[in-house]
């Protein structure tokens, strides 16, 4: 029994976003509670079913004709009291029509555009960062109330509020891929959704632990779903994939034993996965292709992506090439105007031994970019401080980091740095 709940855990988690998707655009935006309701109807049947007959050889489409059956039934239970998707509602009102409508929405080719439907409509522009990660994680990701709550470290009585308030704002807006003169910017926003759910794996905000790789493997999933839509990527969907890759590589060898956080410095370079690194490199060739030298047209992605590139195909950390990283970092304080992207690029013109230009550098960014109340400034004044030699400046800027935040982890990952700098 517990084999079999495991095995349907993991069915949920694969297969509950597709069978939702074909159901809420069956039913409509407006019905997502029965969408939702059938869903788990079907899950609930395909335990009690396997469990008294066994697994069938294709689990996943036991599982959609089972949803699709359940689908059926509260249609024909409920036509005359709710209205469904308004362009299939006369389809599904008909005996005659209702069986083909049917077979047709629930078609491969028809999920996979319901899918894509419910990545933009759960990365709507209007919904607040706050409540659209929760949203993305239950509808896109399967993931469970209480899973959702110990990953975001919120009570699970508050996740539950924002799903409903969420689900509630969700009806508002149409169940539908964007049009044409409208994908550009949709798609700006969903990039930036599923990135910031695969940060949240790999800056896991649970103190527990340095990395939630579920979350990193779910948003790769899903940005894996808009590449594999022609129709829908463009560069920068194909450089976040890149970016993904380049990041998932190096993954493993991020944590020791003990789950504590590795600098890039002395991480063991041979626990990089190299095919994963080649595959983020076929994605940013492919986004960057027939792009000029100068990177005009590069998007924020496109140069992360090329940035973590640097970092994956340098032999050690001594021979990455710097330079280009400083260049790469330039274009992309032109285009996202970060001040975190400066002050990581002060940390590539330290390591070219420019550390009184960094230092420079970081100064300017405090004065002027309102981070005078960060940690981060302080952190990486207290790096170089330390890479130049100057301990007691260092340790001045790491308590003056530790004053003003950052986890745990990261002031532990600080002060090692700072020891490990001075004595080399």
């Amino acid at each position: 029994m517990p084999d079999l709940l495991d095995r349907i855990d993991r069915l949920y988690r694969a297969e509950s976003a597709k069978v939702l998707a074909a159901l809420t655009r069956i039913f409509g935006a407006e019905n997502i509670e029965f969408a939702e309701d059938t869903m788990q109807e079907a899950f609930g049947k395909a335990l009690k079913h396997w469990k008294a007959h066994g697994e069938p050889e294709n689990p996943g489409g036991w599982l959609m004709q089972t949803a699709k059956n359940h689908a059926i039934d509260v249609i024909r239970a409920n036509k005359n009291k709710h209205r469904f998707a308004d362009d299939l509602s006369q389809f599904l009102e008909s005996e005659w029509t209702l069986t083909r409508t049917m077979e047709r929405e629930f078609s491969e080719e028809a999920i996979k555009d319901d899918t894509l439907r419910m990545i933009f409509w759960c990365c709507h522009p209007n919904l607040k960062p706050e409540n659209q990660l929760p949203v993305i994680l239950k509808l896109l990701c399967g993931f469970s109330l209480s899973a959702i709550s110990r990953a975001l470290l919120v009570p699970e009585e508050t996740i539950k509020k924002r799903l409903h308030r969420t689900r509630n704002q969700l009806k508002q807006y149409p169940f539908k891929q964007p049009s044409p003169a409208h994908i550009e910017q949709a798609l700006d926003t969903v990039h930036v959704s599923l990135y910031l759910l695969f940060n949240e794996g790999v800056y896991c905000s649970d103190g527990k632990k340095a990395i939630d790789i579920d979350f990193c493997r779910e948003a790769m999933a899903l940005v894996g779903t808009l590449v594999e839509a022609p129709h829908i990527a463009n560069r920068e969907t194909l450089a976040l994939y890149a970016l993904m890759h380049f990041h998932m590589a190096r993954l493993t060898a991020r944590t020791d034993a003990n789950g504590h956080p590795i600098p890039l410095d002395l991480q063991e370079r041979g626990l990089w996965e190299r095919d994963t690194v080649r595959m983020g490199q076929q994605f940013i060739t492919l986004a960057t292709l027939n792009m000029p030298d100068t990177l005009d047209g590069a998007g924020r992605f496109c140069c992360e992506a090329l940035i973590a590139q640097e970092h994956c195909i340098a032999k050690t950390f001594e021979l990455t090439n710097w330079k280009k990283v400083e260049a790469h970092y330039a274009r992309l304080i032109d285009v996202s105007a970060s001040p975190v992207a400066k002050l990581n690029q002060a940390i590539a013109i330290a390591y070219q031994g420019q550390e009184k230009r960094a230092l420079q550098r970081v100064a300017a960014i405090q004065a002027k970019h309102g981070m005078e109340h960060s940690h981060l400034p302080f952190a990486i004044l207290a790096h170089i401080h330390a890479k130049s030699g100057n301990g007691a400046k260092a340790y001045e800027c790491a308590e003056e980091a530790q004053k003003r935040g950052g986890t745990q982890q990261e002031q532990q990952l600080m002060l090692a740095q700072i020891e490990r700098l001075l004595v080399g």
